[in-house]
């Protein structure tokens, strides 16, 4: 197998970042999570404080350095990623910011081998946010309306869908690595 890079998509509370490492240790891969540290360090200041679109910016800008740094690991070793830019593209348009683009505008991001969409039941995911206490992201997308509409541009973009709705996520992160050796 190829040095792959695997993006992990999906709400908060799907299990994105379990079955991530979980798939990330059976293949031998970095787990690598947007924001990258660079961008860490200010995300909850921009969150609560900036406006959409300055929001959305901060964040592409996060997805285009995490690009550079993962093409400096893919040489080396496969990349696991938890979020990329499906979920900066489908969030922001989804809370109303009116951006478009030109595909070309992409062409220096590093596209992934495989991109998977975590998924689970509402009741599910709440319970999983509850337990682990609530982001201010989680905040806004445990709105009924908002997770519909964020989870139906997720799937304008074909990712395979893993549903993680039971409570074992090495079976999920089992499904993604037979997916891999197809």
């Amino acid at each position: 197998m190829n040095n792959l890079f695997i993006v992990f998509e999906g709400l908060s509370g799907s299990g994105k970042t379990t079955i991530g490492k979980i798939v990330a240790e059976k293949i031998g891969a970095e787990f690598y999570e947007t924001p990258g540290p660079l961008f860490a360090s200010i995300r909850k200041k921009i969150d609560r404080e900036a406006d959409n679109l300055t929001r959305f910016l901060f964040y592409l800008a996060s997805v285009f350095h995490a690009s550079k740094e993962i093409k400096e690991i893919i040489m080396r070793k496969s990349v696991v990623c938890d979020r990329y830019l499906l979920t900066t593209l489908c969030w922001h348009k989804v809370i109303g910011v009116d951006f478009q683009t030109q595909e070309s505008f992409f062409n220096n991001l590093l596209k992934p081998d495989y991109t998977f969409l975590i998924v689970c039941s509402q009741n599910t995911r709440l319970k999983r946010l509850y337990s682990r206490g609530l982001s201010y992201n989680d905040e806004k997308e445990r709105n009924d309306v908002i997770e519909k509409r964020f989870l139906e541009e997720y799937k304008k973009y074909n990712p395979i869908e893993i549903d993680n709705s039971g409570q074992n996520p090495q079976k999920a992160a089992e499904k993604v690595v037979k997916l891999l050796k197809e």
